[in-house]
């Protein structure tokens, strides 16, 4: 009897946004800054999309045609119920997803393709034959299962024929000699087997769900040195001036922090593809024009360990030389702090000292770093307090004059103390300093206590003085 391919629609899946991403500084420089949010588990947001990066589309089986048929005409009406097999159903697609994770880790291109069936899959297995390559050139190390979640069920079907289902299998991975903790992520599978023989299961399809990973990126370029992993699409000129402008970035953050975290910098090929790694629109705008965001997961009372800077490349095109590096070390500012950091901050703070290190070489008059604020102050008048956090929301009118105020904030600080001090300040805020556990979010009354601790001021001296500094660029 010819062989049979049945299964349902796939479940209706909808997108979710992750953490903001902002722009400032329009002109010099545009870039955004924050991060995954945090999840207890340390998995960052992930959108339910099955879209993923356009060179990671989703891989269909080449007998859709006759599943869609088979759909359309109705499911069998006698066969083995699904039921009767789900436990070995889930037992075969486990042991499936842990030998391809073990092929993954030894390079094992044979014991990676092998579940794939054989040449009617050519298309599938070439693309994924592409995947592990970029695996291994990126150094993904560290593979592990986290569960494996049937997201369609089989129709009922008799024993000698071949049936598909759908699951959503989420694993966590590191990157040799960069991560010191895991990153999650969740795989789209179409699967294949006959349900009388559940233990030779075949994958159909493979797609990203929701957020792509690097190696989904077709044309990748891998490029590793101590201080960075480049992982770029485009020509080697772009690879080459990602890499320089990263060691600059690193000697720049060390210079005022003490040492530079190694770094994951991605520069995919389109703001499509840099969305879609963030976990936010796919939509062309969807970026809002930011030049580079810092993405990664974030366990309460931990460093983190996993960040991801992406850098969008329609913005990133517009800047100038400098620009660009003011960008980068803005974020790299981040990826190092949080790396060595427990303990949030204010926005004002850790945008302020990101600012104060990314534009600390830059020769440009105070005035036109920080014209947004210049021009907010002259519209609506001189500041009673500091930023706030809600200032710097996506979209709000206040964006980039918060980091104006809050560049100027903390320059205040480094030119009346020194910015050793306001390192010592940021460190002590940020986990350094012992907080009793029912004053664990009260980040601003930390700061307040840090001051008086390190540097020996408070808010109230900071203020008058910031609004001074303020009134003399009204000029």
């Amino acid at each position: 009897m010819p062989s049979q391919t049945h299964r349902l629609t796939a479940a209706t899946r909808r997108p979710a946004l992750s953490a903001s991403v902002v722009a400032v500084l329009a002109g010099l420089a545009l870039t955004a800054c924050t991060a995954g949010p945090s999840t207890l588990d340390g998995a960052p947001d992930v959108a339910s999309s099955a879209s993923s990066a356009s060179s990671a589309s989703s891989e269909s089986s080449e007998s859709s045609a006759a599943v869609g048929a088979t759909t359309r005409q109705g499911t069998p009406d006698t066969g083995i119920a699904p039921e009767q097999w789900a436990s070995a159903r889930q037992q075969s697609v486990t042991a499936l997803v842990r030998g391809r994770l073990a092929a993954a880790q030894r390079g094992d291109e044979v014991g990676w393709l092998s579940p794939l069936g054989g040449s009617s899959r050519a298309a599938l297995r070439r693309t994924q034959a592409a995947v592990l390559q970029r695996m291994t050139a990126i150094g993904v190390d560290d593979l592990r299962l986290g569960s494996v979640r049937e997201t369609t069920a089989p129709v009922p079907a008799p024993a000698g024929t071949s049936v598909e289902w759908d699951v959503r299998v989420s694993l966590t991975y590191r990157i040799r000699g960069f991560d010191t903790a895991s990153r999650a992520f969740d795989l789209d599978l179409t699967l294949k087997a006959d349900p009388a023989a559940p233990e030779r299961p075949e994958i159909s399809a493979s797609a990203p769900s929701g957020r792509p990973q690097p190696w989904d990126l077709e044309g990748l370029k891998v490029r590793r040195s101590p201080t960075a992993l480049v992982l770029a699409v485009g020509d080697v000129s772009r690879v080459d001036e990602i890499t320089r402008r990263a060691r600059t970035a690193a000697a720049r953050v060390a210079t005022v922090w003490g040492t530079a975290r190694p770094a994951v910098w991605i520069a995919p090929a389109s703001d499509v593809d840099a969305g879609r790694l963030l976990g936010r629109s796919a939509e062309p705008d969807g970026l809002g024009g930011v030049a580079a965001a810092t993405d990664g997961p974030l366990t309460p009372g931990e460093p983190a360990g996993a960040d991801r800077i992406i850098l969008v490349p329609k913005a990133w095109t517009s800047l100038r030389p400098d620009g660009r590096d003011v960008v980068m070390t803005h974020e790299l500012t981040h990826v190092t702090v949080r790396g060595s950091t427990t303990r949030g901050v204010p926005v004002w703070l850790s945008e302020g000292f990101a600012e104060l290190v990314a534009y600390t070489p830059i020769d440009l008059p105070e005035k036109v770093v920080v014209a947004p604020a210049v021009t907010l102050v002259r519209t609506t008048g001189m500041p009673s307090a500091l930023p706030r956090d809600d200032d710097f929301a996506p979209g709000t009118q206040t964006l980039q004059a918060a980091y104006g105020l809050s560049l100027l904030a903390v320059r205040t600080l480094a030119d009346a103390h020194g910015t050793r001090a306001v390192v010592d300040l940021y460190r002590a805020a940020a986990g350094g300093l012992a907080v009793p556990t029912d004053r664990i979010d009260d980040r601003e009354g930390i700061v307040d206590d840090a001051l008086r601790s390190t540097i020996g001021t408070t808010r109230d001296r900071l203020v008058k003085d910031w609004q001074e500094r303020l009134r003399s660029l009204l000029g």
